[in-house]
């Protein structure tokens, strides 16, 4: 995508803008009774700016979830972890990151007698998601 702006002078200048976007997957099966992580790079620098996690029926609230982007617990903000039963959530994660940085999703799974599937997805973009400015 190319903008063309006008400069102080008076003189027309094109600009090329990269936009790029894509969706980490950080899903997981986590062993009975056991702590699970799965991390990313960035892959630009960019932003983080949204997570949809899920967790199936059966978890019974016993299997964590926690997101960290380069060093930073995002998700959950006052907690070490969330748990669920049969939800899927929507987050915000909005942090400026540069290229390859580590994004990880960590998994405590508290169920001692079966394993779980945790879903989670990560947006990330090069140019900050315009969204953002209306939140």
């Amino acid at each position: 995508m190319a903008i063309e702006v006008e400069d102080t002078r008076g003189r027309a200048e094109v600009i090329e803008l990269r936009a790029e976007s894509c969706v980490l997957d950080l899903s997981c099966n986590v062993a009975p009774d056991s702590e699970d992580a799965t991390e990313a790079t960035m892959p630009y620098e960019g932003w983080t700016s949204a997570a949809i996690i899920a967790w199936p029926a059966g978890c019974r609230n016993r299997v964590g979830v926690r997101i960290i982007v380069d060093g930073e617990q995002l998700f959950p903000r006052n907690a070490g972890w969330t748990a669920l039963e049969d939800a899927t959530i929507g987050v915000t994660l909005l942090k400026k990151v540069r290229k390859d940085r580590i994004i990880r999703a960590e998994f405590k799974n508290n169920d001692i007698e079966n394993s779980h599937w945790i879903s989670v997805l990560v947006q990330v973009s090069a140019p900050f998601p315009v969204w953002a400015r209306l939140l």
